[in-house]
């Protein structure tokens, strides 16, 4: 796991509801046999693999180029309310919510708060 991956699981473990989950590095299986492996992910519970209507945060870190284009478009497809695509250098969290069925980058930063999918701030510029 990138070191960046487990500031922000660290931080989501640390803020999140007892009734949510946070998993690392765990299969969200879609139709059609797709696979996509999220760094770290917000669940509504624990699951050693999930179906993408569990998931309410899917974060990658260190995209390559066709996921950074694709991996939106795949989870919005799929009713995945929020994404965070993560660079390490220079340290960002680009922050994507589902509109209209698509996801629409809504904020980039190295500190994030955020209301969804709870209450929650994420620096990782403090590894």
């Amino acid at each position: 796991m990138h070191p960046v991956a487990g500031v922000i699981a660290t931080a989501l473990e640390a803020q999140a509801p007892p009734d949510l989950a946070v998993a690392r590095a765990v299969p969200v299986h879609f139709p059609g046999g797709f696979v996509r492996t999220p760094d770290v992910l917000v669940a509504r519970a624990a699951r050693e693999s999930y179906a993408p209507g569990d998931v309410l945060l899917a974060v990658e870190v260190e995209p390559t180029a066709d996921d950074r284009a694709s991996s939106p478009a795949v989870y919005g497809r799929h009713g995945v309310p929020h994404v965070w695509r993560v660079t390490a250098e220079p340290p960002t969290i680009r922050v994507f919510a589902l509109r209209d069925g698509v996801h629409q980058q809504v904020a980039a930063s190295a500190h994030v708060i955020a209301h969804a999918p709870f209450r929650l701030t994420v620096d990782v510029t403090s590894r």
